[in-house]
């Protein structure tokens, strides 16, 4: 079966790092999330719909089973799909390009008849970014676009098994914002529309659901790699599930537990703590620091101190004692600046800090911080809130001098 993959979007949602890339070609780990997605789908032809600035790896851009199909501006998925037509044979799938377990869900979607859509039981705040739907006797009856209606119980994920018919009907819409959403309700209304229940399946809707992803990409890379154990070293503590990659070096006194990968020649200092965390390559942890439950990409060096809940990008260098703080007091959930404040709907969140920052010594983040790419943050300054990318931010004080 085909599959279409949409990865032509703005990413607006994912700043820093939509001023890198688009969000799918983010390096998490071993590969990049289109990568993994890609593995999911080996042995598929696949139509991957992009934008004029993606900038693909020539693996994919010479892939005989890829069709690259271009969609000059973000116009929405009813767009992609009509501009996808005279590739399109069959039944088809429509996917995201993070969808890094999509190899799980296809037993499911081969049993199930065209068109249908993919679902989760609804949980509270979904119609902010989901479609809702409503099902009666094994059927979706109605949809809504991001608007939670009575008796709707369910919310629509980003995943669907369409035919060429659908495109047939699609073409005869009248444009408008959700051209794709307004043809899946009159379906459900006129003859009822199939579905399938897809729990588990990622969303990345917003940069910090990368931390919700991270387990997905865990999991991915446990199946294809085997444990490389470094040579033993004092007082080295590894749990059986970490992931090693080639020529990691461990200092003594280190401890490694959780869901843990650390990437290809990257360094863990003396006395550090790593904990649940995805590691690129080319990293280094210096002496003493504590990383729980984080991103930390490719080729970032961190002196010392404590990163927990966060996502540090490529390119980093982090002073002494860098601390970010990941709880609010109240323990309330902790909201980010993305285009308005979001509401992350997360307890737990420290720093999301783009490409090539640079932070001196005894620098510390509030909960929720977001950081902009090549920006330099001063020694002694805390942050919160949101800084751009480009900056210089740092505290200015003054020593007092006084004769004994």
């Amino acid at each position: 079966m085909q599959t279409l993959i949409l990865a032509a979007g703005e990413s607006s949602r994912f700043w820093p790092f939509s001023e890198i890339c688009h969000k799918s070609l983010l390096k998490v780990g071993n590969k990049t999330l289109l990568e993994q997605t890609l593995e999911g789908l080996k042995g598929s032809e696949i139509i991957l719909i992009v934008n004029p600035k993606t900038q693909l790896s020539d693996e994919i851009t010479k892939n005989k089973n890829i069709k690259i199909v271009m969609q000059e501006e973000p116009k929405g998925m009813a767009d992609a799909i009509l501009r996808s037509k005279s590739a399109v044979k069959g039944d088809f799938l429509v996917i995201m390009p993070y969808y890094v377990n999509i190899k799980d869900y296809l037993p499911k979607l081969n049993k199930v008849n065209a068109p249908a859509v993919a679902v989760k039981k609804y949980e509270e705040g979904d119609e902010k970014t989901h479609g809702i739907a409503k099902i009666e006797k094994n059927k979706i009856v109605e949809v809504r676009e991001k608007e939670k209606f009575e008796g709707a119980n369910y919310s629509i994920v980003g995943m669907y098994k369409l035919n060429k018919e659908i495109i047939d009907q699609l073409e005869k819409t009248q444009n408008s914002e959700y051209r794709f959403e307004d043809l899946l309700n009159e379906i459900a209304k006129t003859n009822g529309l199939n579905y399938f229940e897809a729990e588990g399946l990622p969303s990345l809707k917003y940069v910090s659901d990368l931390l919700l992803i991270k387990k997905f990409i865990y999991s991915n890379i446990k199946q294809k790699k085997k444990d490389i154990k470094p040579a033993k070293k004092n007082n080295v503590f590894i749990e059986n599930s970490v992931i090693l990659g080639k020529n990691v070096k461990i200092g003594n006194n280190v401890s490694i537990k959780g869901e843990t990968y650390i990437g290809d020649n990257s360094f863990i200092g003396d006395n550090s703590l790593i904990r649940d965390s995805i590691i690129g390559e080319n990293t280094e942890i210096g002496f003493g620091t504590e990383i729980a439950r984080s991103i930390i990409m490719d080729n970032t060096h961190i002196h010392s101190g404590f990163v927990g809940d966060s996502i540090i990008g490529q390119n980093c260098r982090l002073g002494a004692n860098f601390l970010t703080g990941n709880r609010r007091i109240d323990r309330k959930s902790i909201k980010i600046e993305i285009k308005e404040g979001y509401d992350t709907g997360l307890t737990h969140l420290g720093v999301i800090m783009g490409y090539n920052v640079k932070t001196g010594i005894n620098t510390s983040v509030m909960p929720g911080t977001l950081i902009g790419n090549n920006s330099i943050i001063g020694s002694n300054t805390e942050i919160k809130g949101r800084v751009g990318s480009n900056k210089l931010v740092y505290s200015k004080k003054e020593n007092a001098e006084k004769d004994i």
